[in-house]
Order: structure tokens, then C-alpha cells, then sequence
């Protein structure tokens, strides 16, 4: 019989994103393994390439280990569907912050994942919500959002005149030096 192995994943979602000291923390818990990607939660699980090489180096008795729940799925349902794949292949799964490890937790194994799984997918609807609260008071309150404009307001007055005089948007770009991306901007704010 093979002695269990620890095969641990790292996740983080945008490529702007360092996995290091997830990387790091999964050394230090002794996984043998380690698969990281940068990759959306939200990516369907045929995008998300290590995480399938991760779950395809588990055999029975391995126990995978990841940062926390949310590193398997964006929502309960995936988390929950994806634990309850290893607890019947009977590996397991341990999160390095502590409120996982299904290995001493049995038949209640998928229960237990299954109520921390939806009170973490409740608590980032929570987030949102209250994100999304804050960004419409911001905007009540004036503050712009996004990119500021890389025109000024007599460029614009520019680009309408010329625009209005006949010329091609192609020109105009070249005489104010404006890009035509910029030049189709400021037609479309008109």
C-alpha cells in the first residue's frame, strides 16, 4: 500500500495576482505536489487546467490541499459537487485556513463542506451587495468611475468642429493627434 500523498493547489484570479504565498503555505503543509494557474473561480472546469491535473494525481487515501473552499469553485454548488467527487473516490480535503479536513469528519464530511460552502458563497454575495451600495452612493455623490479621458474639452470642441466642417475622422485624428478611437469617442459623447 503507497503511503498518502498531499497534492495542494493554488489559485488566484487575474494574471495581475501573485499565488506565492499560496505556493509557499502549500510547501510548508508538506504537499509533494503543487498545481497553480491563474484563473477565474467562475472559469468552467474544463478551463481550469491544474486544478483537473490535481484532482487527476489524487488516489485513494491522498489528501488534496488548497488555501480555502473558494479555491474549487465560485459557488456552493461547485465546491460542494467537487468535494463530494474526492470524498467518494476517498481522498480528502484540507484548506490551510483551518475550517476544512475531511479526514476526521466521516460521513458528515459532505455536510460540513456542503454549510461552510454556502456560508461562503453568502458572505461574497454580502460583499457585492454592499460594493455595489458604496460604488451607486460614490456616483450620487459625483465621483467618476473608470478611465479618465484622454482628451481635453477643447480637443473635443476641436474634433466636433472639423467633424463638422466635413472632414473624415481619419483626418481629424491626424490634425488634432488624437487617435481615431479617441476622435470616435468624443462623436459618440456628442
Amino acid at each position: 500500500m503507497t503511503t498518502p500523498k498531499l497534492i495542494g493547489y493554488a489559485r488566484v484570479s487575474t494574471v495581475g495576482q501573485d499565488h506565492t504565498s499560496q505556493i509557499e503555505n502549500l510547501e510548508a503543509a508538506g504537499c509533494s505536489q503543487i498545481f497553480s494557474e491563474k484563473i477565474s473561480g467562475a472559469a468552467p472546469f474544463a478551463e481550469r487546467l491544474e486544478l483537473q491535473a490535481a484532482l487527476a494525481a489524487l488516489t485513494e487515501g491522498d489528501t488534496l490541499v488548497i488555501r480555502s473552499l473558494d479555491r474549487l469553485g465560485r459557488n456552493m454548488e461547485g465546491c460542494v459537487s467537487r468535494v463530494a467527487e474526492l470524498l467518494d473516490r476517498g481522498c480528502h480535503v484540507k484548506t490551510l485556513d483551518g475550517r476544512v479536513d475531511t479526514a476526521g469528519l466521516g460521513k458528515m464530511a459532505k455536510l460540513v463542506v456542503g454549510i461552510l460552502s454556502a456560508a461562503a458563497e453568502l458572505e461574497r454575495d454580502l460583499i457585492l451587495a454592499r460594493t455595489e451600495e458604496g460604488r451607486v452612493r460614490a456616483q450620487a455623490a459625483g465621483v467618476k468611475f473608470g478611465r479618465k479621458r484622454s482628451y481635453s474639452a477643447d480637443q473635443a470642441s476641436l474634433v466636433r468642429r472639423l467633424i463638422g466642417e466635413g472632414q473624415s475622422q481619419r483626418q481629424v485624428a491626424k490634425a488634432t493627434g488624437l487617435s481615431a478611437t479617441t476622435v470616435r469617442r468624443v462623436l459618440e459623447a456628442a
